[in-house]
């Protein structure tokens, strides 16, 4: 893979698509977004219908070349060569559509040609009939129910009656000539790919075609718009620097293996396709196996989701096809029957109280989010807090004057005063760089900037953490600090533009000075590993594995695991400039329990580096890394994280949601309250429906009577603690990381919300008699502070709304009773979808 994305850097197709829309056997059309600079000349069997969603194009086919804009569409035939470039970069949705799939009606669709170029007639009307019927496949696929796969197979033969009552053209003489030269020009680029190691020569495929040398020359050059040579170097290329990065073998070997005639053949190809050396290659990629192309370039900070189909909503105004337009009446039901109260129960640890999270140390001392953190603490009481940046320059520790270093802590011992006032503890992590320290102080990271460079002078770095720990246990004593967990820095994995080095050896040598230092002024504080981030396309398992031999070999291993956990997989940028300048985007796995896979894979990893006895502490964790995606105020993400959270209760050592509010200085504060942003709060100290997550959770007794999927049991003296939720996973156009319709004010078309969960749950070996139910619960009318939002008419609230509205973010209240006889009672509940409920049986 990374091979050949480095292969696609060096040669003009700087094409990046991923597939939004996943159809059936039976739909024969795929759905494509398309995010490009240039893609070279190239062909296929099936239609292909584009339409530019942003930017402009210029488009060649068969050797016409036509400029599009938005909303303009265009038809390419069936084996039409064609090419694109965009100056500025572009975005298309592309359909492909295999014609020969739809011959019930008529003997060969294969043979028809279609003239449909919006940029050439520009015909509004028949041209909106096509972008109503890819707008409505796309709404129609926004989730699945019952009749998606109808509503598609039908919208899909609308798409082929508009083609043909509105662009069929006759060119069939066009087409077989065509047709002729592309068997032949597959043919070539087959054997190519099948024989590139066998060091044929263009004379050897002339003779394969029974044509002449500068015939097949001429037709290579003009059909594949590359030079045959150019083109058969590349392929071996191709093949070679994959050889390089996975095997050990001699620059010789790998040259002879693929085709080139001797080695200096090779490092001349080489050398002239990547302005460098074979050798110098592969020793940058085994000091950074992980840091491919693509994670050098990320920044997830600018993480958003994409909104280029919002463009297609309009289509859909006036014709509105969709397949959910209907609700349903359908009800989910769970029955469970006869769940034993009195058999061994499972003790509860309740490690989600662990840790909470703030973004840095100096938002510590905001009177705002001090009160947040007081009323969390009120209703939860974690034990401990993560937070960043504890040395960074908005804390004031480092100053210099002259050559002499001076430390002040006034504003931290400010921080820590005012945890440790609400029971709170602190993970001291140990970052970031101060400005006097760094070796580069412009390498920053943040809206409010941290500097992440590496110290200039190491032993000043040490200075600095031995006076720091020093003064820690001065101030607070040795036995309080020593029941706070230490570390250092935060996702080296990541990119340079981060928080990463750049270097893994200089990281790793960063760290065992700071473990060392720190463990020479007490050897009894535990010392644990940086933040690791372990996700698609910004961290790996390798990382890890290098990180814990390198310090098992070092004598500096890490007392505790620190992990963060999201569910974003990040795509992949074409390494084009003009996407590199916009905000990263990321897609969400289509499975629902992506969470209890992560946590059941690092857990493998640390039990084969016989880490398995070690205090693993996910000390963040959100559904995204995005501070702008609208679905994390919605009633979803609090249904998300209760799913989770029951699912995987106690099997880490804690789980620690990022962050407590979103109010948090990471990237620049948008002025609307719902926002998309991360926290358990608003920025103006709202509760948001997961503040209730963590509340429910709370009430829970301390042992385990039962669990499944929607529900949760548990025990405290003679009552009983049940949690029940209604989740429903988003659809498959969210999962790709498209937003389509979803608006500040319609946030739930990604989903089903048509059917309702009725769950009955039958609880036996109780004591007879009565028994009062209390119900709390959290839907889209109560606790939710979006959804209460929404229902008051989505305007923007004023200061004194605001404190008006504080009083409606409160759960729903029920009361009930029930009686239990032959020693079983029944609690049943229906939930609204994405509700999360809290009930407390007690005896009477």
């Amino acid at each position: 893979m990374f091979a050949k994305k480095f292969i696609e850097r060096t040669f003009p197709m700087l094409d990046e698509r991923h597939e939004i829309i996943e159809f059936g056997p039976h739909i024969p059309l795929k759905i494509f977004i398309h995010k490009l600079g240039s893609v070279s000349k190239h062909w296929h069997s099936s239609l292909e219908l584009l339409m530019v969603l942003e930017g402009n194009i210029s488009i060649t086919v068969d050797g016409e070349t036509w400029q599009l804009k938005d909303e303009d569409v265009i038809l390419i035939n069936s084996n039409s060569i064609h090419e694109i470039h965009s100056e500025n970069g572009a975005v298309m949705i592309a359909v492909q559509i295999k014609l020969s799939l739809f011959n019930q009606f008529q003997t060969d669709l294969t043979s028809i040609v279609f003239d449909c170029n919006s940029a050439t007639t520009p015909d509004f009307k028949r041209y909106a009939n096509i972008r109503f019927a890819i707008a409505s496949l796309i709404q129609a696929n926004s989730y699945h129910s019952d009749g998606t796969d109808y509503m598609n197979y039908s919208l899909s033969y609308y798409l082929v009656s508009q083609l043909l009552e509105n662009f069929k053209s006759n060119a069939s003489e066009t087409l077989q000539k065509q047709q002729k030269y592309m068997e032949r020009l597959t043919r070539i680029i087959n054997f190519i790919n099948e024989h590139y190691a066998e060091n044929f020569s263009l004379s050897d495929l002339a003779a394969m075609e029974n044509l002449s040398v500068p015939y097949l020359s001429q037709f290579f050059d003009k059909y594949m718009g590359v030079k045959f040579i150019q083109y058969y170097t590349g392929i071996k290329l191709e093949h070679a620097v994959s050889d390089l990065i996975s095997t050990k073998d001699s620059i010789e070997t790998i040259a002879m293996r693929n085709g080139f005639t001797e080695s200096h053949a090779f490092i001349r190809a080489f050398k002239k396709q990547y302005q460098m050396l074979p050798s110098a290659f592969r020793k940058q990629q085994a000091q950074n196996p992980t840091l491919t192309a693509h994670a050098n370039d990320i920044n997830y900070l600018l993480l958003e989701p994409s909104n280029y189909l919002q463009a297609l909503t309009k289509y859909l105004s006036t014709n509105d096809l969709s397949a959910h337009s209907m609700p349903s009446a359908v009800h989910k039901e769970l029955v469970v029957s006869d769940i034993p109260v009195t058999e061994t129960l499972t003790p509860l640890r309740h490690t989600f109280k662990t840790f909470t999270s703030v973004g840095r140390a100096a938002e510590l001392l905001d009177r705002n989010i001090q009160e947040m953190l007081i009323d969390l603490q009120k209703n939860v009481g974690f034990r401990y807090i993560k937070f960043h940046g504890i040395l960074s320059d908005d804390m004031m520790v480092v100053s210099r004057i002259g050559q002499e270093l001076r430390f002040t802590y006034t504003l931290v011992d400010q921080v820590l005063d005012f945890l440790l006032s609400i029971q709170l503890k602190p993970l001291i992590q140990l970052s970031f760089m101060p400005k006097e320290l760094a070796e580069n102080p412009d390498k920053t990271v943040c809206y409010c900037p941290f500097i992440t460079s590496p110290p200039a002078d190491m032993k000043e770095w040490n200075f600095l953490i031995e006076d720091f720990t020093r003064h820690l246990i001065e101030r607070y004593g040795l036995d309080e600090v020593k029941q706070w967990p230490f570390t250092v820095w935060n996702e080296p994995v990541t990119s340079k533009k981060m928080f990463g080095f750049g270097d893994d050896a200089l990281f790793f040598r960063f760290y065992k000075h700071t473990y060392d230092t720190v463990k020479s002024v007490c050897q009894d504080i535990q010392f644990g590993s940086p933040s690791m981030l372990y996700i698609e396309n910004l961290g790996n398992a390798d990382w890890i594995y290098r990180f814990v031999g390198w310090c098992q070999e070092n004598n500096c291993l890490p007392d505790f695991m620190n992990i963060h956990y999201y569910a974003d997989i990040i795509l992949p940028t074409s390494g084009d400039d003009f996407f590199l300048n916009k905000a990263t985007a990321s897609c969400f796995p289509q499975i629902t329990d992506d969470f209890s896979l992560f946590i059941g894979g690092v857990k493998k990893i640390f039990k084969t580096l016989g880490l398995q006895d070690k205090p693993v502490y996910m000390t963040e964790w959100n559904f995204t890394m995005s501070h702008r995606n609208l679905i994390s105020d919605t009633s979803f993400k609090t249904c998300y994280i209760m799913k989770n959270l029951l699912k995987n209760y106690d099997r880490l050592d804690s789980f620690c949601y990022w962050s407590l509010t979103d109010l948090i200085r990471e990237n620049p504060l948008p002025p609307n309250q719902f926002h998309g942003g991360l926290g358990i709060y608003t920025s103006s100290g709202l509760r948001k429906g997961v503040f209730y997550v963590f509340y429910f959770a709370n009430m829970l007794g301390d042992e385990l009577i039962a669990s499944g999927d929607g529900y949760f049991i548990t025990r405290k003296g003679d009552s009983y603690q049940i949690i029940t939720y209604h989740y429903i996973h988003y659809g498959d156009l969210f999962a790709a990381g498209e937003l389509f319709d979803i608006t500040e004010t319609n946030r739930y078309t990604a989903f089903d919300t048509t059917k309702s969960f009725d769950i009955s749950l039958q609880l036996t070996e109780v004591a007879n008699g009565n028994y009062n139910v209390k119900e709390y619960f959290v839907n889209r009318h109560h606790g939710n502070a979006y959804d209460i939002w929404l229902e008051m008419g989505a305007i923007p609230l004023s200061p004194k709304d605001t404190d008006l509205f504080r009083g409606l973010c409160v759960p729903g209240f029920h009361q009930s009773r029930l009686y239990a006889e032959k020693h079983a009672l029944t609690y049943t509940a229906e939930l609204e979808p994405f509700e999360i409920r809290f009930a407390e049986i007690s005896p009477l």
